[in-house]
Formats: structure tokens, C-alpha cells, sequence
């Protein structure tokens, strides 16, 4: 799964153009029909039934699907809800009071959480070594 721009036409426009490329590969990749609708719980507002946009590189032949940049990948939950969540976490609320806020249940909070706090440490080391790339040692 690739993240995308969120506005169909754009994406449509770009796999016409030969805009969008490979990251096996490196060509342009085309369009290649849709995946399977699914619903995405939206923070605000029904829910949506997405069907992504499916693309395939004529290079590699490798598929993928391309999800709109306010979709996580293998989540129901739209990213500005998860987003919530850990805000409120940060925040220092638990994960039964932030699934009450959220109307959630609180095991899927829980995921969430425990998802985003694995992927802190490396998180914060891609960001260290960046900032120490662009920030000149003290005199």
C-alpha cells in the first residue's frame, strides 16, 4: 500500500501523466482498477466506504494500492481519529477514558497505542540524526 493524495482527481491526473513512479522499480506507474471497498470510520461525520485506487508498474509488474494520505494502512479508523487518541495520550489520559472520548472500543485503542509507542524509538532516531544534520555545532 502507497500513501496518495486524498482528492481522486489529482491521483487520477497523476497515473495519467505517468506522474506517480515505482519505489521497486522507479517507472510510472498506471492505473489498475480498485480494491475491494472498505469502510473508514471518520473522526466526524458517517463513516466512508472507500475503494482505492489500484496501480501496477509495467517495469516490475508489481501492484499496489494507493490510499489517500488521511488513510492508515490495515486500519478502520481514519488518521485524524488515531491521531486524537494520541494526542489525548499525550496528554497523559488513559486508554479507557481516551476510547470513551473517541467512541471506540478501548482494545482498539489499546492497539493503536501500543502500535505508535513500537515505533517511537525509531521514530525519535530518524529525527535525531535529522536535526543533527541541519543544526551546526555549538561554537
Amino acid at each position: 500500500m502507497l500513501t496518495v493524495n486524498g482528492d481522486g482527481a489529482v491521483v487520477e491526473r497523476q497515473l495519467a501523466g505517468g506522474e506517480l513512479g515505482c519505489p521497486l522499480w522507479g517507472g510510472a506507474r498506471g492505473g489498475w482498477g480498485h480494491a475491494r471497498p472498505r469502510p473508514v470510520r471518520m473522526a466526524e461525520g458517517p463513516d466512508v466506504v472507500l475503494a482505492p485506487r489500484r496501480s501496477r508498474c509495467p517495469g516490475c509488474g508489481a501492484t499496489h494500492v494507493l490510499l489517500p494520505a488521511w488513510c492508515l494502512a490495515r486500519r478502520a479508523d481514519a488518521g485524524a481519529v488515531i491521531g486524537r487518541a494520541l494526542e489525548a495520550r499525550a496528554a497523559g489520559s488513559g486508554d479507557r477514558p481516551i476510547a470513551g472520548l473517541l467512541g471506540r472500543p478501548a482494545s482498539t485503542v489499546s492497539s493503536w497505542l501500543r502500535a505508535f509507542a513500537g515505533a517511537a524509538a525509531q521514530g525519535r532516531a530518524v529525527f535525531t540524526a535529522l536535526a543533527a544534520g541541519v543544526v551546526p555545532d555549538p561554537p
